[in-house]
């Protein structure tokens, strides 16, 4: 059989179309996986940080959770989260998204398992989506121990949406951790949260063991074995909403290792700035465009040898 023969150009013909066609899927594949998860916000005083859903293998989020009292099994006395002790910080309140098989969910925690000294909090949250509830109100039990008011509502604004609002209000002792989660956010939501820490919660020096201080209020997002942290203002409101940053309004941040912890915490800043495409990015797409316009060279010389 010649080099020139008809097989052989048949055969060339068929390579450099399959190598054209897997540089082409390979884009496309690229692309699609660039859109990445679904992108949500938290503005703070003209400021906004993208953040992403935390998640854990497909595990619903009460699971997650893991709240703990007597008459849970397994069982506990801390009467606390203790699915999130990972997450948990002594004197810090956090929050963050999670995606789980059941829906999007808003989880709220204050304080760290057998670390703080107690505390006390307050969160008055307007927009709720009206679909959605609480599915843990920790605490809940049915005891004189328990303080923590749950008071929730549904309404109709001016033009007939209907939306939920919440006053939460917890109190805690040492050596415990209180929080709550509401499900069901659904695609389209814009949630604010109206926060009272310490000295300026509803529930503020309850009981005498409930005096501890929370220092530190954080949003976290991304991997949930070790999330970013973003330190947010504790005097002033934030709004969770399921769209986007702006990029052009896009909080510019720099991180700062907390000292003795190994872990970084990213404070919001005043500066904004539209964030340019990474150089890791560009590098990517770059070879991927060189390799295929190197092939299509190809194809065309292969062509032109048969004329």
């Amino acid at each position: 059989m010649t080099e020139n023969s008809p097989t052989i150009n048949r055969r060339r013909f068929v390579q450099a179309t399959v190598a054209s066609t897997a540089i082409l899927g390979g884009v496309s594949s690229a692309n699609a996986q660039s859109g990445g998860n679904a992108q949500f916000s938290i503005e703070q005083d003209g400021k906004c940080i993208p953040i992403e859903p935390l998640s854990m293998s497909g595990l619903p989020v009460e699971e997650f959770y893991d709240y703990r009292t007597p008459d849970t099994d397994p069982s506990s006395y801390k009467y606390a989260s203790f699915g999130t002790q990972n997450l948990q910080r002594k004197d810090t309140s956090i929050l963050f998204l999670y995606q789980g098989p059941k829906g999007l969910s808003l989880v709220m925690i204050h304080d760290k398992i057998d670390a703080g000294a107690g505390g006390a909090v307050t969160f008055r949250i307007t927009n709720l989506p009206v679909k959605g509830k609480f599915i843990v109100k920790d605490d809940s039990y049915d005891a004189s121990t328990n303080r923590d008011t749950f008071d929730y509502s549904k309404h109709r604004n001016w033009n007939g949406k209907e939306s939920a609002s919440a006053n939460v209000s917890w109190t805690w002792q040492e050596g415990r951790a209180d929080g709550a989660v509401y499900r069901s956010l659904g695609k389209d939501f814009k949630i604010t949260i109206n926060p009272q820490f310490n000295e300026k919660a509803v529930l503020a020096g309850e009981g005498g063991v409930y005096d501890g201080k929370i220092k530190k209020w954080e949003v976290l997002s991304g991997d949930v074995n070790n999330p970013t942290r973003t330190k947010l203002n504790m005097n002033k409101p934030i709004t969770i909403s399921s769209k986007a940053c702006q990029s052009e309004t896009t909080t510019q941040t720099t991180q700062q290792t907390t000292e003795g912890s190994g872990e970084t915490t990213t404070p919001m800043e005043g500066t904004t700035t539209t964030t340019p495409p990474s150089n890791e990015s560009q590098g990517f797409f770059g070879k991927l465009w060189s390799g295929f316009v190197s092939l299509i060279e190809g194809v065309v010389s292969f062509f032109t040898s048969l004329f």
